[in-house]
C-alpha cells in the first residue's frame, strides 16, 4: 500500500540524515525523538486514537519531528495530533458521555504529516527558516480542517452551504461550510502559527502571520476540493505506470496542505527579500 512505500521512503531518508548529515548532537536528538515518538505513538494506539499501520507511521512522522526539528517541530505535531483527536469524538446512543470512535490509519497520518516530515528535512539541509515554516503551514491547514470539520460541524450542526454552489447541505459534508467551522478553522490555523512562535521569538511576526492566513487559506481551498471532487463519483488519477490514487479526503487533505505550504513558502521568500 501506498502510505507503507511512504513510510520506507521518510525512514530511509531519517537514516540517511543520521548516518550522512548528522554530528553527534544530532544522533542523540534523533535516537531520544525515536524512542518519544514511539512512546507516545503506543500511548495513542492503547487510547485507540491510532491504528496499528497509523502506529507505525506515526512513529516515523514523530521521530522526524522531534529528532529534526527539536522541540518546536514536536510541540507543533502534538498540538494538531492531541487537539484532533481530543475533538473527534462522538456522542455514542444513550449516553451522555464522550467516547472516542475514530482511529487515524497510516493513510490518514501520511495525508497530514507528509509535508512536514518533507519540509523539515529540507530545513535540516539547508538551514533556511521558509522551510520550517512551510512544514508548520501545512499542520496549520490540518488543524484549521480538523477543527472546522469537529467543531463547526459535528458538536454545533450549524446552517451550512457547499462552498461551490451555495445550495444548503448537511453539516460535515465535503466542501460544506459554516460561520461556526469557518472560525474554528481559523482559530485552528493561528494556533499552530503561535505554537510557532513561541519556540521562536525572535522570528519575523510577518512569519508568523503568513502561516496562519496560508494555513486557513489551505482549509477553504480543501473545501473548495471537496465540493468540487468529492461531490460525484470519486475520481482516480493516474500518477505512476497503471496506479491510480481515488481523489479521497485523504487525497484532499494532502493537496490542500502541499499547496499552501508551498505558498507559504513563496511568501516568506518574498518578505525576506
Amino acid at each position: 500500500m501506498l502510505h507503507r512505500k511512504v513510510n520506507i521512503f521518510f525512514l530511509l531518508a531519517l537514516v540517511s540524515v543520521f548516518i550522512i548529515f548528522g554530528d553527534a548532537a544530532d544522533h542523540r536528538q534523533i535516537l531520544f525523538g525515536a524512542l518519544f515518538a514511539f512512546l507516545l505513538a503506543a500511548g495513542a494506539f492503547l487510547l485507540n486514537w491510532l491504528t496499528l499501520d497509523g502506529t507505525t507511521s506515526a512513529v516515523i512522522c514523530g521521530s522526524i519531528a522531534y529528532g529534526i526539528g527539536g522541540i518546536p517541530g514536536a510541540a507543533i505535531i502534538l498540538v494538531f495530533f492531541i487537539s484532533s483527536s481530543l475533538f473527534s469524538k462522538n456522542l455514542t446512543d444513550g449516553d451522555d458521555k464522550f467516547v472516542h470512535t475514530f482511529r487515524r490509519d497510516g493513510v490518514q497520518v501520511w495525508s497530514n504529516g507528509f509535508w512536514f516530515s518533507f519540509w523539515i528535512l529540507v530545513w535540516f539541509l539547508t538551514g533556511m527558516e521558509a522551510f520550517i515554516l512551510a512544514g508548520t503551514t501545512s499542520i496549520a491547514v490540518s488543524t484549521a480542517d480538523t477543527w472546522a470539520t469537529e467543531i463547526g460541524g459535528n458538536r454545533l450542526h450549524p446552517k451550512t452551504w457547499l462552498l461551490t454552489s451555495g445550495e444548503s447541505v448537511q453539516p460535515g459534508t465535503d466542501g460544506g461550510i459554516s460561520v461556526p467551522g469557518t472560525i474554528a478553522s481559523l482559530l485552528g490555523a493561528s494556533v499552530i502559527s503561535l505554537t510557532y512562535w513561541i519556540f521562536n521569538m525572535e522570528t519575523h511576526v510577518g512569519y508568523v502571520l503568513i502561516v496562519a492566513l496560508t494555513g486557513f487559506s489551505g482549509c477553504i481551498f480543501d473545501s473548495y476540493l471537496g465540493a468540487r471532487f468529492q461531490q460525484s463519483k470519486p475520481k482516480k488519477i493516474k500518477i505512476i505506470g497503471s496506479y491510480r490514487i481515488t481523489v479521497s479526503n485523504n487525497f484532499v487533505n494532502w493537496i490542500s496542505s502541499g499547496t499552501a505550504s508551498i505558498l507559504s513558502m513563496i511568501l516568506t521568500l518574498i518578505i525576506s527579500l
